[in-house]
């Protein structure tokens, strides 16, 4: 064998280094993490998904924290109510279908109970405590447009279910849902099911991977710390009750008690004094006088411990941490200005993306009632070929600060940096009524002041120089 054939055998044994994850490879001194790697439907399978949302309902029912949680969600991403206004090209038409959708969302609900502003708390409390909702596009018994809200329990695949149904949700061949199977139940816990066509069903959820069919709870990933957060107050709490029973412990010279004393029902000293009665008399007075070699113990309680507290405060920052909600929103405490502006930019920012998932989910509400009114309504007739379109209102955003957010939002508009539209949204507001309400004012002020004989700055001044310049004015004539 030459040299260079007996090196190249050599090489064939050599292990060469390579980079090592130490993140992937498994340590006796680490407990065992449990999981797999597959699609989103084999993770979240039925019972999966059932068993978070039945736990995220206990807490929300049983947790004040839980439900803090749910009302803040609830607040700042529906808040009243987002307003849908028509958007088309057709300033005319807007108007007619503004009205028509106004008049609708007195009565969107099926029952003619709910607004669609109350229906939209719903909406939002539902996708934060179960992870998802579905709204149903149907007809009312007079041929108007009604939505139906299903919970999600109630999507689910039917025993004798026939094609590809994944979790009550049917799909074709290229992964598009193409009905939902919603079950029903009499008195009797009997299930009936029926199925509605997906073009009729608006499913909102936020899917947190590819090939995911139904929603989770926003609490999934700190079920088990809230867990822990109820058994430490269970645990506390009965430590606390069981302390308040014991109030003093008294020693004696003679030693503990006896047999006999304990079956007779009093506890005599060497003096044939009844214990009983003389702690009795003695503890009535304000002066506390104990026999010569007595000693008197105040039973002290010392829970929870600092270290305990400590944990407690862990856990429930971890919540929070996990839900995208801050603490400091939730719990309120004594903050620095910057400090607090960080965090209420933070949860802004999280609220508006999550509001900004129902918006698009309730957009086809807005297109299913518009396009109904069309057909029905001779006052939108005929309509746009951009009737579709429209804009929503946000809530009032979290982080609105009166002065320092007010003067900023005077500068960017000035300069042509922000538009009324986006000021106005912050608070809640819609441009085209803000504006219109400061028409009218402006000219009912100018009414005034004719009727008056005055100036209409000295009434209403829409500029701080605008007063200062009319009387350097008048001083000049």
């Amino acid at each position: 064998m030459t040299l260079s054939q007996r090196i190249a055998a050599a090489v064939r044994f050599v292990v060469y280094p390579k980079a090592r994850y130490e993140g992937a490879r498994h340590s006796t001194s680490r407990s065992t993490l449990h999981g797999s790697v597959q699609a989103a439907r084999y993770d979240i399978d039925p019972y999966t998904r059932y068993e978070l949302v039945r736990r995220s309902r206990y807490f929300e029912r049983n947790n004040a924290f839980v439900n803090r949680l749910a009302d803040l969600f609830e607040q700042y991403t529906v808040g009243q109510g987002l307003a849908f206004f028509p958007a088309s090209q057709d300033t005319a038409w807007n108007a007619s279908a503004l009205q028509y959708w106004r008049d609708w969302t007195k009565f969107a609900d099926l029952s003619s109970r709910l607004s669609f502003g109350t229906l939209q708390g719903v909406i939002a409390r539902s996708l934060f405590v179960d992870g998802e909702i579905f709204v149903l596009l149907t007809r009312g018994e007079t041929g108007n447009p009604r939505i139906q809200l299903i919970e999600s329990h109630r999507v689910e695949t039917p025993p004798d279910a026939k094609g590809n149904v994944i979790d009550g949700v049917e799909i074709d061949s290229r992964g598009r849902p193409v009905a939902y199977h919603i079950a029903t139940e009499d008195a009797r816990k009997v299930k009936t099911y029926s199925r509605a066509a997906a073009e009729f069903v608006v499913h909102i959820f936020e899917p947190g991977r590819p090939g995911q069919y139904r929603g989770l709870p926003a609490l999934y990933p700190v079920m088990n710390d809230l867990h822990d957060l109820d058994d430490l107050q269970l645990l506390e709490m009965q430590a606390a009750k069981d302390a308040a029973q014991v109030q003093r412990v008294i020693k004696t010279a003679e030693g503990e008690v006896s047999d006999d004393d304990l079956i007779r029902g009093t506890v005599t000293g060497s003096d044939n004094v009844e214990r009983s009665s003389y702690y009795k008399d003695v503890f009535q007075g304000s002066a506390v006088v104990l026999k010569h070699g007595d000693e008197f113990q105040q039973f002290a309680v010392e829970r929870p411990s600092a270290a305990t507290s400590g944990y407690w405060d862990y856990l429930t920052a971890k919540v929070c941490a996990g839900v995208g909600i801050p603490k400091e929103i939730v719990l309120p405490s004594s903050m620095q200005g910057t400090s607090i502006r960080s965090v209420l930019d933070i949860a802004n920012a999280f609220f508006r993306s999550r509001s900004s998932v129902i918006a698009d989910h309730l957009k086809r509400v807005y297109e299913y009632v518009i396009e109904v009114g069309i057909q029905t309504d001779p006052t939108l007739q005929p309509s746009p070929s951009d009737w579709y379109r429209s804009s929503y209102r946000s809530p009032r955003a979290i982080n609105v600060d009166v002065g320092r957010n007010s003067a900023a939002a005077v500068a960017e508009f000035k300069t042509g940096m922000r538009t009324l539209q986006s000021i106005y949204a912050e608070t809640g507001e819609d441009w085209r009524e803000q504006l219109r309400q400061k028409a009218a004012e402006i000219a009912y002020a100018r009414d005034l002041a004719e009727e008056f004989s005055i100036d209409r700055a000295e009434i209403m001044t829409l500029d701080p120089n605008e007063l200062a310049s009319q009387n350097a004015a008048d001083t000049n004539q």
